[in-house]
């Protein structure tokens, strides 16, 4: 007795025959004979599955592979592998895109209008025509940065009282902006982007806009991106209050410079008394909520990173446990009269023997392998995607035999004769050993991080502005950069579209002053909803 050949058609091959099929039927559109030969496979696999089922012989592993699930093969390792593949994408949560925001392409469908489905061939005269599978084209086109449109708006005045009409605006242009708005949200949200995510300075936009034909000044873009910052800044104040509550904060900062910044009489970040301060720095802060979301905040000023993350803890409710704050072992992160849990950054100390490989191969090599051990633990811990309790315990069974047998090395490294303590060998092994209490806090607490390698990554953000633009000018022109900055960096990090969410920010700027937890980056979508179906709705009759 023979079988009927089975033809293996993966869920895949299929989901994409039924598009084709629908695309067909919706425009009238002949199959092509790779189509016809899988439509027939499928037919055929549903007709034998039919028969099989009937004389009750097959198995669940037989309908898995007459499906097209699993690929007809009697290799053990193959199988196995499948089932592995299985198992683990089973519990595996799906993978955040980040093109999440990206736009899908506009269809254009143009019909055939010279000819008709039926027509006789123009070119043999014997055929007759009949619907094929269409051309496709992604065109890709480019625009200008700004375009202006003059409005031209009719008005009436009475002779008698002088009474003024207008002709209104049409909503298209209203929703852009107010109707004595110059440039509309949308030209506000591009130069916002430029400068406090692209890090184009606004001398270089008003170039490039000249370039394009438009004549907008410097000045002008500064002036519009004050404004965009005066509409979004209750969402700023809102992720401020969030970040006070939050159980996991990272730091750091950066140089940089206000040219008008005079120097202040400020208290030492140790607390021991006051001096006077003069350098300006960029302070970052990443604030991992409850909820799994993530807030960056910047702050462009006289204080470092340790006085931006107190003034953020001075609205943290009392009956919340400590924070476990993540930074390097420099004074400026320390916090005054602020209980926080800290950790201190493993890559900066695994750098402080990294420059020293080439002078000291065999010692440092064995170091820096050792200490790899604990990112490769991490790598781990990812894959499997281990909750904090089961991270916690996987680190000190793996990883915390490796610290201790580094700091072991460590100590009797300091306890020999031949150890120069100022020597920048010396001042490595110091380094982990004075600080290796904070070192190991993620072998200790749980959701404590190994390094601060991802505030350093966010902030690349004003770095980039800073070595383009240089410079703030004035200590409003950096608050501007703080508000902006931060709500680009925390709208980027949600993968949401950053220019949809600035014009939507500025076209409801009252529904945001009145109520900013409801226009955060993860929850404007849904405002923006509810908006659109209470304006839809038919009035109530009652």
């Amino acid at each position: 007795m023979t079988t009927k050949k089975v033809a293996e058609i993966d869920r895949g091959s299929l989901s994409e025959l039924i598009a084709r099929v629908e695309h067909a039927i919706e425009h009238e559109l002949a199959l092509s004979v790779e189509d016809m030969k899988l439509l027939l496979h499928a037919i055929t696999t549903l007709c034998t599955l039919q028969a099989n089922m009937e004389q009750d012989d097959i198995t669940l592993h037989k309908l898995r592979k007459l499906l097209g699930m699993i690929k007809q093969s009697e290799k053990r390792s193959q199988n196995r592998s499948q089932s592995k593949s299985k198992n683990k994408s089973k519990h595996k949560k799906p993978r955040v895109s980040s093109t999440k925001s990206a736009k899908a392409p506009q269809v254009v469908y143009h019909k055939m209008m010279a000819h008709h489905k039926g027509d006789v061939c123009p070119a043999c005269s014997r055929g007759k025509l009949y619907k094929f599978e269409p051309n496709k084209l992604l065109r890709i086109t480019g625009h200008a940065r700004y375009e202006a449109v003059h409005h031209i708006v009719e008005q009436l005045r009475c002779n008698a009282c002088e009474q003024l009409y207008k002709a209104p605006l049409p909503e298209s242009v209203l929703a852009d902006g107010d109707a004595e708005q110059n440039y509309g949200y949308t030209a506000r949200a591009l130069m916002v982007i430029d400068k406090f995510f692209t890090g184009i300075p606004y001398y270089h936009q008003s170039t490039l806009a000249c370039l394009l034909g438009y004549s907008i000044t410097a000045s002008t873009i500064y002036d519009q991106c004050e404004y965009v910052a005066n509409d979004v800044i209750p969402v700023v104040y809102e992720l401020k209050r969030l970040s006070a509550d939050a159980p996991r904060l990272l730091i750091d900062d950066t140089r940089h410079r206000i040219l008008t910044q005079q120097p202040e009489l400020r208290d030492r970040p140790n607390g021991k008394g006051q001096q006077l301060r003069t350098g300006v720095y960029c302070s970052g802060l990443i604030a991992i909520l409850a909820d799994g979301h993530e807030i960056i905040l910047f702050e462009t000023s006289l204080g470092h990173a340790g006085e931006h993350l107190a003034g953020i803890l001075e609205k943290r409710a009392e009956t919340l446990p400590p924070p476990v704050v993540m930074c390097d072992a420099s004074s400026s992160n320390g916090v005054v009269n602020r209980q926080i849990i800290l950790c201190y950054c493993n890559a900066h100390a695994r750098r402080q023997f990294f420059d020293l490989e080439k002078i000291y191969p065999k010692d440092i090599g064995w170091v820096l392998d050792t200490y790899g051990k604990i990112w490769e633990h991490e790598e781990t811990i990812r894959a499997e995607e281990m909750n904090d309790a089961a991270r916690l315990v996987y680190h000190q069974t793996h990883s915390l035999p490796v610290m201790k047998s580094l700091y072991d090395w460590a100590l009797n490294k300091r306890n020999g004769k031949a150890f120069e303590e100022h020597s920048a060998y010396g001042k490595a092994i110091n380094y982990f050993l004075k600080h290796y209490d904070n070192l190991v806090k993620f072998c200790e607490v749980e959701g404590a991080y190994i390094d601060n390698n991802r505030m350093e990554e966010k902030l690349k953000i004003p770095i980039r502005g800073r070595k383009t633009a240089h410079f703030f000018k004035t200590v409003n022109g950096a608050g501007v950069g703080n508000v902006l900055t931060s709500l680009l960096a925390t709208t980027a990090q949600a993968s949401e579209n950053v220019y949809d969410y600035f014009v939507a920010l500025q076209k409801h700027r009252d529904q945001v002053k009145a109520e900013p937890a409801a226009w955060l980056p993860w929850t404007y979508r849904n405002t923006l909803a509810k908006l659109s179906a209470t304006a839809v709705a038919p009035p109530d009759s009652s």
